[in-house]
């Protein structure tokens, strides 16, 4: 099968589809890979995480289309994308809700033509926007599904339709000329949202972004035994790829590896404390028979070291006057770094809605790094995900 080959052509395994243990090589296959940011804590990094990563994503790799699906309630990645909240709410009509329509279209099957959820053909494209149009920070390769901005009713969508959905979904992107990339977004809800779970069943992977405090070390096992029962269930197959402790002080900006784990600075002396506590526990979860097959790179027999070595990301606090501007003008990390080195000077102000904020080079290619480490790690690990 393609995953024995080791020609060149097949030097970038990857996921092809949302059936766990499918390959095939990218040249092969129009959708190269999916992530879904996700976790059931709000305010865990997801967005900041979905907007940068999927920017950085296309800005390094222009021959590949990259699809964001933005399934959380508030549309935030959205806005981000659109050029910031202002700038996103002038568009919200024609923009927001295309998830919406694309249901609504699964709908509509009276006539038994007008819903493509029954018909062999969707294009997702056609219900994807290219954010470049919108707001030009973003690389041209980026296209935009979004859920709308504002709250609703969701009514939960039985499992079977949300797998045809998702199928259909995935095979529109599979039949593209063009290889896509697929990052999704979602709520932070205690339990998952109907979007949240479609991000699920069109995803083999998540990213899951954790806070690094004392608080979210006592929901790891919660919000992990959540997704774990829906994978008992059959309800999911999402694996975990990567767990990102966000938010983490640092002290200086030389690498370390610490315990195992590389970490692309040196956090403070309590925040290595926290970062052992919370990798604890969530080596007990991956060595628990109870939660076999949740990871992707952890099991019971895995050595705790090489567990966490490969499933585990430490992410510093990023800078306000990098972060806001950022999310306030729909600015990614990756077009910041890009701007600042064309320029070739030692700062950059950013002027949102009369706010101004300054930041030194330094600080700039500190978050750029940041960005750069985890998309590294992220690849390596998607390559390397091999079915058990």
């Amino acid at each position: 099968s393609s995953h024995h080959r080791s020609s060149k052509a097949c030097r970038s395994l990857t996921f092809a589809t949302a059936s766990p243990g499918t390959y095939a090589c990218a040249a092969e296959m129009p959708l190269q890979s999916a992530h879904v940011f996700a976790s059931h804590i709000g305010h865990s990094g997801k967005t900041t995480l979905t907007f940068n990563m999927s920017c950085y994503y296309a800005k390094r790799h222009p021959e590949v289309k990259v699809l964001v699906m933005d399934l959380a309630e508030e549309g935030d990645v959205t806005k981000r994308l659109l050029g910031g909240v202002d700038a996103a709410r002038e568009k919200v009509d024609g923009v927001f809700g295309a998830v919406f329509s694309l249901l609504a279209d699964a709908d509509r099957k009276s006539s038994g033509l007008t819903s493509w959820l029954w018909s062999s053909d969707l294009d997702i494209t056609a219900h994807a926007i290219r954010v470049a149009d919108h707001n030009q920070n973003v690389p041209e390769n980026l296209y935009l599904v979004s859920s709308g901005a504002w709250p609703r009713k969701e009514e939960p969508m039985p499992d079977e339709k949300r797998k045809t959905v998702s199928s259909k979904i995935l095979a529109s992107l599979e039949k593209s000329a063009d290889t896509w990339k697929l990052f999704c977004d979602t709520d932070g809800d205690r339990r998952p949202s109907p979007f949240t779970m479609l991000g699920y069943s069109l995803c083999p992977f998540a990213i899951v972004p954790l806070h690094l405090n004392k608080a979210d070390h006592e929901r790891i096992e919660t919000m992990l035994g959540l997704m774990n029962e829906m994978r008992q269930t059959g309800e999911i197959s999402t694996q975990v790829l990567l767990v990102v402790w966000n938010f983490v002080k640092s002290q200086k900006d030389e690498p370390i590896v610490h315990k195992g784990v590389s970490v692309p600075f040196t956090p403070a002396k309590v925040s290595l404390e926290i970062l052992d506590a919370c990798n604890r526990k969530l080596a007990a979860v991956a060595r628990d028979p109870a939660f076999a097959g949740l990871f992707v790179r952890g099991s019971p027999e895995t050595p705790e070291e090489e567990f966490l070595a490969n499933s585990v990301f430490v992410m510093r606090q990023l800078a306000d006057n990098v972060l806001k501007p950022a999310e306030e003008l729909g600015l990614p990390f990756v077009e910041m770094v890009d701007q600042l080195t064309a320029s070739g000077k030692k700062q950059m102000t950013f002027d949102s809605d009369g706010v101004k904020y300054q930041a030194k080079d330094e600080v700039i290619h500190n978050v750029g790094d940041a960005i750069s480490e985890l998309s590294r790690k992220f690849e390596a690990m998607t390559v390397d995900a091999r079915p058990a």
